[in-house]
């Protein structure tokens, strides 16, 4: 990847008031999980409850953005405009560190490189609209150092 800003053509979700928090810090380069101060799991994707234990108890958590891809497709035809001109692209879920997963388009390097296990980081790429979306690019990773894992 270059450290040129990524630009995000595709659908972009409506923010709500609930919603909000985790967009914004989208927009400042942070990717929001939460964290369920009653029975202490984590949880994506950002809402006002625990999806485990309905504890309204519910904490920020500022995510590493490391990760590695849990399962993917390959996506060779798309019709709908703003995504065909990208084919082939990578639709993934990506467990990251904490054990949530996420489901994302995986960039960056050959589509058909990417397997199970593929080390992963997110990144944001800029909308039309000025709000970022978060994405995940594989990780080179070096012989002496270990592939991060999604402990």
């Amino acid at each position: 990847m270059t450290n040129q800003q990524m630009e995000w053509t595709g659908w972009l979700p409506t923010t709500t008031p609930e919603t909000e928090p985790y967009w914004k810090a989208a927009n400042a380069g942070v990717l929001l999980l939460q964290k369920c101060a009653a029975c202490a799991r984590t949880q994506y994707y950002y809402r006002a409850h625990c999806s485990h234990c309905w504890s309204s108890e519910i904490e920020d958590l500022p995510s590493s953005g490391r990760g590695t891809v849990w399962t993917f497709s390959v996506v060779y035809r798309n019709a709908t405009p703003e995504y065909n001109e990208d084919v082939p692209y990578v639709v993934g879920l990506v467990e990251l560190e904490g054990g949530v997963k996420m489901l994302s388009k995986i960039v960056g390097g050959d589509p058909e490189a990417v397997d199970f296990g593929t080390p992963v980081q997110v990144i944001f790429a800029r909308s039309p609209s000025g709000q970022n979306v978060p994405l995940f690019t594989v990780v080179e990773s070096s012989p002496e150092e270990p592939a991060a894992s999604a402990a």
